[in-house]
């Protein structure tokens, strides 16, 4: 299948960030820091058998959730909302949402709500935008082709 780039929604500011997606089987475990807004997030890799955590995307506030993915779960859709905080446009909440359940809301439901669904794909990475907190999200969604 082929890999399509999300996103990102949310606001400006903050750095770049992204992960080479090439090689990548699954998603392992998404650890949230948030509170009063999405304050971080770091996502743990599967590539070829191999473990590999990205940075801490974002800023040290806000208390700490972990996400642990089963071997045969997948992350189907990743939504939340986008708002101002401390005079910021910013990721606000995340939840994320698998084949099996939904996991959040982390942070607080203010502002545009927004959806980065699969559509019948699966998610295998993760770009943002970060500084003081999470800034903005998208996925990299694997599309599998159909079968004729």
């Amino acid at each position: 299948g082929s890999v399509v780039r999300m996103g990102p929604c949310g606001g400006g500011g903050g750095g770049a960030r992204d992960v080479d997606t090439r090689g990548v089987d699954r998603v392992v475990k998404v650890v949230v820091r948030h509170g009063d807004t999405v304050d971080a997030v770091s996502v743990l890799y599967d590539r070829g058998g191999r473990q590999e955590w990205t940075d801490l995307w974002g800023g040290p506030g806000g208390g700490l959730a972990e996400i642990c993915l089963r071997p045969d779960e997948h992350l189907t859709s990743v939504e939340g909302h986008c708002g101002e905080f401390e005079g910021n446009f910013v990721v606000r909440s995340l939840t994320f949402v698998s084949n099996r359940r939904a996991y959040g809301p982390y942070g607080r439901p203010d502002g545009v709500p927004f959806a980065l669904p699969a559509a019948g794909g699966r998610i295998v990475g993760f770009h943002a935008r970060s500084g003081r907190h999470l800034d903005a999200i998208g996925t990299y969604v694997k599309v599998e082709r159909q079968p004729r």
